[in-house]
């Protein structure tokens, strides 16, 4: 069963090179390793042109560039598997990675996705082994939850679900689609696990590490930098009434991020209408942050995001 690695590149050639070698040097057979690059120079191709020059790697530029969505979108379309893993260009996946996620399919019937947990690295590559059970906990991707989900769409809530290294039916995959809906933007990732999970069942957790996800001062908790977006995907998604009350409990997870990003960027009728609503709640209101967040929305944008900077440049220190 050939199974396609995909890989969405822009001007990364150093990163997009690690995360090729990983994917090359998967025990699984067969695979193929398929990069859609969105770069506006050649240096992503440079980087990898012994790999494409000996057949070892299918790459395709983009010209004009795609964007994000487009180039993941692209992928879905080239992929020759029936299955594929989607990895971003500075993740990195283990070398058993595949082998292991193929056999949960060949164990279980019915199956649509599975999954592993995440190491979380550094740029230079270094594994943060605090930071892996954080982020691990914090999406679900613990020993007593693992096997085949009781509900995909529970898994795609939490984003147990993870942005990418998931082996899944490419069939599946090009039917979701990544979408453009500006609502999305940068949350493009947990938009499509999300609605994924509404769409299909037989999501599987390997409870094993499978893949590498690099990060660069994102917080593992509250959903990198886009917490906003998430809250109000979150907010707008069709649920069952049984899910209900855990939507709620991610919603106020969420609130005091979201406000936190609306204000970052000077939306401030965004940022006040997270913060009225009921997932923030008059206790948080009442709190330092929540005072402080009632504080700068009476501030006017431009002043916001200069103090907003300076209480950042102070944390970096």
């Amino acid at each position: 069963m050939l199974i396609s690695i995909c890989v969405p590149t822009c001007n990364r050639p150093g990163l997009v090179r690690e995360a090729v070698d990983s994917a090359r040097a998967q025990t699984y057979r067969p695979i193929e390793v398929v990069v859609s690059d969105d770069s506006t120079n050649n240096d992503t191709e440079r980087a990898l042109a012994d790999l494409i020059g000996s057949g070892n790697v299918r790459y395709v530029r983009n010209a004009p560039s795609l964007g994000q969505v487009g180039n993941v979108n692209r992928l879905f379309d080239l992929a020759q598997g029936e299955f594929l893993v989607l990895l971003h260009d500075d993740d990195l996946l283990q070398s058993d990675a595949v082998a292991s996620l193929a056999n949960c399919f060949a164990a279980t019937s019915g199956l649509t996705a599975a999954y592993g947990k995440q190491w979380v690295i550094g740029q230079d590559g270094t594994i943060d082994e605090a930071a892996s059970e954080a982020l691990n906990t914090a999406y679900h991707r613990t020993p007593d939850r693992a096997g085949r989900q009781p509900s995909a769409l529970l898994a795609g809530l939490t984003a147990q679900f993870p942005n990418d290294g998931y082996l899944l039916r490419t069939d599946v995959a090009r039917a979701i689609r990544y979408r453009t809906d500006p609502s999305v933007g940068d949350a493009c990732d947990f938009d499509f696990g999300l609605r994924l999970a509404a769409a299909v069942d037989g999501f599987y957790f390997l409870d094993q590490y499978t893949a590498k996800y690099r990060v660069a001062g994102r917080s593992v908790s509250t959903g990198n930098n886009y917490t906003n977006l998430t809250f109000d995907l979150l907010a707008g998604a069709k649920l069952p009434d049984d899910l209900e009350e855990f939507r709620q409990s991610l919603l106020r997870r969420y609130a005091q991020p979201a406000v936190n990003k609306w204000l970052a960027i000077g939306d401030r009728r965004a940022a006040l209408r997270v913060f009225r609503s009921s997932a923030y709640g008059w206790r948080r209101r009442a709190s330092v942050t929540g005072l402080l967040h009632a504080g700068l929305l009476l501030c006017p944008p431009s002043l916001t995001r200069w103090l907003i900077g300076r209480v950042r440049s102070s944390r970096s220190r």
